[in-house]
């Protein structure tokens, strides 16, 4: 689901009265008294000004320039609708969060929220705590951004298995491309991420007195031997598909090219000395799938440790896509880049739901 970081809008409501109009005056005999109407002048009946046609609702935007430029853009670009100002009520906030819909929803949105729980964020700062965060209200430098809301869950034996029987070098070669292309967009917590943990536990016990009492995680003995082999070429691996037999094997290394090549459509943007200087203080990105060999081992006993702190300083951003709200090529190429993140996760997606042992690991059906 997209969100639009930055942006202030107040709505006011002008509100209808469902009272019916005051009725004319009656005569009223008194024995006593005379009638009003003998006294004062009658006049037509009492009447309020009718609201028809008058607009229920008003809203107030303040510094929403960068939307307003980011829309107008959209527009010109056609990757907004003219029909979608109408479903955005006038405002170019939510007409650009309606542009940015379309885009996941053309590239695979049903397909990614299977599996990834991601958010697209479009800001003008990366670290709202960062004292080096500037103010961008015309919308020159604008960051499209995508980050994990939870982490996505994959078991990787089931398939390990099933390619080393057809080749020993296969799930080597596999996991490669596969992890290759999504760590190209988003971070990928493995058996190399806790490999490293063990690495800095062991750093941290060197000279404690009791150090020989601390226990860590096996890692190593969680690993399937064939994961060590030396990986194909992706020349090599195109060969091997067109003769390996059984067809589900056929249809996994199929969809793994696929998404190598799906993952390479677009460069990832260079961060800039100035983003890096915005981001100094933040921790790494969150990981937006988890991949173990089997479930409660090594690797994610390395990852439940890692998230008990993973919050403690504001993460950095798994994607950051900078544009120019005024430039037409930078918004085209930051959508088009973004088109392409989403192809990926999209791609990986389905190839999960290929994988044997993952049927219970579904996010949103």
């Amino acid at each position: 689901m997209p969100r639009l970081a930055g942006s202030k809008q107040n709505h006011v409501r002008r509100l209808g009265y469902d009272r019916p109009l005051a009725k004319g005056n009656s005569l009223v005999a008194s024995a006593r008294m005379a009638a009003a109407s003998d006294l004062m002048a009658t006049g037509g009946q009492l009447a309020m000004p009718p609201l028809d046609g008058m607009p229920l609702r008003f809203e107030f935007s303040a510094g929403d320039r960068a939307c307003i430029a980011l829309a107008r853009t959209l527009l010109e670009l056609d990757l907004g609708s003219p029909d979608d100002w109408e479903v955005a009520n006038h405002d170019p906030a939510a007409y650009v969060l309606v542009a940015l819909d379309r885009l996941i929803a053309a590239h695979g949105g049903d397909s990614i929220k299977r599996r990834f729980d991601l958010y697209a964020t479009l800001t003008s700062c990366l670290d709202e705590y960062s004292e080096k965060n500037e103010a961008n209200p015309d919308g020159s430098r604008l960051y499209l951004t995508i980050d994990p809301d939870r982490c996505g869950f994959l078991i990787l034996n089931p398939t390990v298995k099933v390619l080393e029987k057809a080749n020993p070098r296969l799930p080597a070669t596999f996991y490669g491309l596969f992890a290759g292309a999504l760590n190209r967009w988003v971070r990928v917590y493995d058996h190399q991420d806790a490999q490293e943990r063990v690495t800095m536990w062991r750093e941290w016990m060197e000279g404690e007195p009791d150090a020989e009492q601390y226990e860590t995680p096996d890692v190593e003995k969680c690993i399937p031997a064939c994961m060590r082999q030396r990986p194909l070429s992706r020349q090599k691996l195109r060969a091997v598909t067109s003769k390996v037999e059984g067809r589900e094997v056929r249809k996994l290394l199929k969809a793994v090219l696929e998404l190598a090549d799906i993952s390479e459509r677009a460069r990832r943007p260079e961060l800039t000395d100035e983003i890096r200087e915005e981001l100094c203080d933040t921790n790494p990105p969150l990981p937006s799938l988890l991949a173990v060999f089997a479930e409660s081992d090594a690797i994610e006993a390395c990852f439940n440790d890692e998230g008990q702190t993973a919050l403690e300083v504001t993460p950095e951003p798994s994607v950051i896509i900078p544009l120019n709200a005024h430039e037409p090529q930078s918004v085209r190429q930051a959508f088009h880049t973004f088109g392409v993140v989403c192809d990926t996760l999209a791609a990986a997606s389905r190839m999960i739901d290929r994988m044997p042992g993952n049927e219970r690991w579904v996010i949103q059906p």
